[in-house]
């Protein structure tokens, strides 16, 4: 049977279809299952005996994708190329245009797709405005790194009314109606920089200069501290003498915060777990202030050139890398698949509290003196090389 007669019949039977669902609620059908079987004679026993037969359950799928035809632009026309809206949320991080960006677009471009590419310079209000006039210039789908993860479902909202789907980038959307989350498992990364510390200051005091509270990442990565330093938390070996967020990541507000520490400590601080590298600058400029710069162990996150500096001066222990190429690719690819409505290849789903997300995980892996060499062979676009 064809498939547009296949379709035909799904939506002349729909109403028929919606009766048998209800009469077979009990019963569980699952898309995949669904789909590798349309061009298939005979269903499985498991429908067959469900008493839902190879029509009805045709015309199941053919209302699911009659429905997702009307909920989302078609854009696999031959003659239209696909339009994606790139949104950045500042390029105050090397990473951000250097990085994401680039490999986003380097591999839009293979694949044939236009890209309207953009930096919210961290302003919820600038962000709206760029999402709206985007959507104005009829983009197809939307990759959206939130400057607010929680507030951007109004963001969401004004694109599925121009029946653009989102795909939510580095930083989950609490909530989010999205295809799809790219990312590092942000808690994991936390947990790597901890027991890394841990491991090298298993008494004394800690602090944890966290990044902008409003990013899922921020929070993850402080609860993979956590994770890891509790059980040292409840014996008293180790002390948290200052915990606290820094709004956008301030390199300003986090030196504020170590020097505050510092003071009321004496001094006796032995690790500063940061949120990013911005961060941790701000700890290493406070503790060079007080004579202790590569005397206690500072971490970052985002191995920015800096930060290898850094490293290699023995001013920072470590910073956490993630491939930003491998997540602009991979983002790149999602577009696409989305665009032509095929579906999105991920490893893991995560719940955003409204719904199960398909999850493109990206990898992360600490960066220190002894692999620093290593990491400038394997990605050398990021790291410079060591000699």
């Amino acid at each position: 049977m064809q498939f547009t007669q296949i379709c035909a019949d799904a939506a002349e039977d729909l109403e028929t279809d919606r009766s048998n669902l209800r009469q077979h609620a009990g019963y569980r059908i699952v898309a995949d299952e669904v789909r590798q079987k349309l061009g298939e004679r005979n269903m499985t026993d498991k429908v067959e005996k469900s008493g839902i037969t190879r029509r009805h359950t045709l015309g199941i799928a053919g209302a699911g994708l009659l429905a997702a035809l009307v909920n989302f632009k078609a854009v696999h026309a031959q003659d239209k190329k696909l339009k994606v809206g790139l949104i950045m949320p500042n390029y105050d991080q090397l990473r951000w245009k250097n990085a994401d960006q680039a490999f986003f677009e380097k591999q839009a471009a293979e694949l044939g797709i236009e890209v309207l590419a953009q930096a919210s310079n961290a302003s919820e209000s600038l962000q709206a405005s760029q999402v709206e006039n985007m959507l104005t210039q009829g983009i197809d789908v939307l990759v959206l790194t939130p400057v607010n993860a929680n507030a951007a479902n109004a963001l969401i909202r004004k694109a599925k009314q121009a029946s653009v789907p989102v795909i939510n980038y580095n930083f989950l959307i609490n909530k989010g109606d999205v295809v799809c989350f790219l990312g590092r498992d942000a808690v994991e990364m936390g947990e790597k920089i901890a027991q890394a510390a841990v491991s090298a200051h298993p008494n004394g005091n800690y602090v944890i200069a966290a990044g902008e509270e409003s990013t899922s990442v921020a929070k993850e990565t402080r609860q993979g501290f956590l994770n890891v330093l509790k059980p040292f938390l409840d014996k008293g070996d180790i002390k948290l003498v200052s915990d606290q967020f820094n709004k956008n990541w301030s390199t300003d507000s986090a030196r504020a915060q170590v020097e505050n520490a510092l003071t009321k400590n004496n001094n006796d601080v032995v690790a500063v777990l940061c949120g990013n590298d911005g961060t941790a600058y701000g700890a290493v400029q406070a503790l060079q202030a007080q004579g202790l710069g590569g005397k206690v162990f500072v971490t970052g996150v985002d191995a920015e050139p800096r930060a290898q500096e850094l490293i290699k001066q023995g001013l920072m222990a470590l910073s956490n890398f993630t491939a930003f190429d491998q997540m602009g690719v991979e983002a790149a690819k999602a577009a696409f698949a989305v665009g032509q409505g095929k579906p999105i290849e991920a490893s893991a789903t995560v719940n955003n509290g409204l719904k199960d997300v398909p999850w493109i995980k990206i990898l992360n892996f600490n960066v220190t003196k002894d692999n620093l060499d290593q990491a400038s062979t394997d990605f050398p676009w990021w790291f410079a090389k060591q000699g």
